[in-house]
């Protein structure tokens, strides 16, 4: 397992928390941060890959998601490692790097809209 110890603005963490809100609804049942990633990056779909480049390029602003709120997330090494994948991949696609925040910012994205 990987710990990601995150601190995270106002605005970020509401979106969280809204992405939390919508699957737990959806599953019915309390659903964790940790869920919502391996939800998101175990999905056959892969939409977290499909994000538009100017939606991505809105979403992944590394200053604008750094704040106050403390979060602690656990990820299993393979979602770890799918995490890594897309942040990988949306680095290349914005043409610079793409911080853990920023992807899980792009998670709570993808949930928000409607996996």
């Amino acid at each position: 397992q990987t710990a990601h110890r995150l601190k995270m603005s106002p605005a970020a963490f509401r979106a969280l928390s809204l992405a939390l809100h919508n699957l737990s609804s959806r599953e019915l049942e309390l659903c964790s941060p940790r869920r919502l990633l391996t939800t998101v990056l175990s999905s056959a779909k892969r939409e977290i890959f499909h994000i538009p480049l100017n939606v991505l390029d809105g979403i992944c602003h590394h200053d604008a998601l750094v704040g106050e709120v403390p979060i602690n997330i656990r990820v299993d090494s393979t979602i770890n490692d799918r995490l890594r994948d897309f942040r990988e991949e949306a680095g290349r696609r914005l043409g610079r790097s793409v911080s853990v925040i920023e992807a899980i910012n792009a998670c709570a994205h993808v949930l928000n809209k409607g996996l």
